[in-house]
């Protein structure tokens, strides 16, 4: 659960997808676990300052997940009131929508951590630090090779600006003989 740290941008796109009931009786399981992965024996996971006041932490994120479920189940909504006055969101007591503010980046999460848990199940081993490394080295390679790109497409664009403006000199001189002809 890399979002709720801080300091992240977490872009949540606008269409998320509800997850179904059965997903989500998976989901939140798969996002404990993910949890417990990321915490690595640790008993906590990063640390919060006074100035993420309503910054949910991994284990605020798994409480409400759970809160979550317990809703979709029921189907209702999330008493998000009831819910920003329990003793797990105490920063966030009497300020509801931040709590509603949550959810989106929430569901994101619960995917995450269900697509996660599912290639486990599969047997798919997780990107250990070398992958990554790979990874990361391949996304210099292409973003070296789209810089190179763009300088040279403002090359090209410089050397048309050229041209243009090479070409309007000349017309504008045309003109002038023309209209100095007209006139005399």
């Amino acid at each position: 659960m890399t979002g709720p740290t801080r300091g992240e941008n977490n872009v949540i796109s606008a269409d998320e997808q509800e997850l179904s009931l059965a997903d989500l009786a998976e989901a939140v399981p798969a996002l404990e676990k993910m949890h417990a992965r990321l915490k690595g024996g640790k008993r906590q996971l990063g640390k919060r300052r006074s100035g993420d006041k309503f910054q949910l932490s991994p284990s605020m994120f798994v409480v409400f997940a759970q809160r979550y479920r317990a809703a979709r189940n029921a189907h209702k909504g999330v008493d998000y009131q009831r819910l920003s006055t329990t003793k797990n969101f105490k920063d966030c007591n009497g300020h509801a929508e931040e709590l509603r503010a949550k959810e989106p980046e929430l569901k994101v999460f619960l995917n995450k951590a269900l697509a996660e848990q599912r290639e486990i199940d599969e047997g798919k081993p997780m990107k250990n630090i070398e992958a990554l490394k790979e990874e990361v080295a391949r996304l210099d390679v292409q973003h070296e090779e789209d810089v190179a790109k763009r300088k040279q497409l403002e090359v090209d664009i410089e050397q048309r600006e050229e041209q243009h403006s090479v070409t309007i000199s000349k017309l504008k001189e045309s003109y002038e003989v023309e209209i100095g002809k007209l006139q005399s």
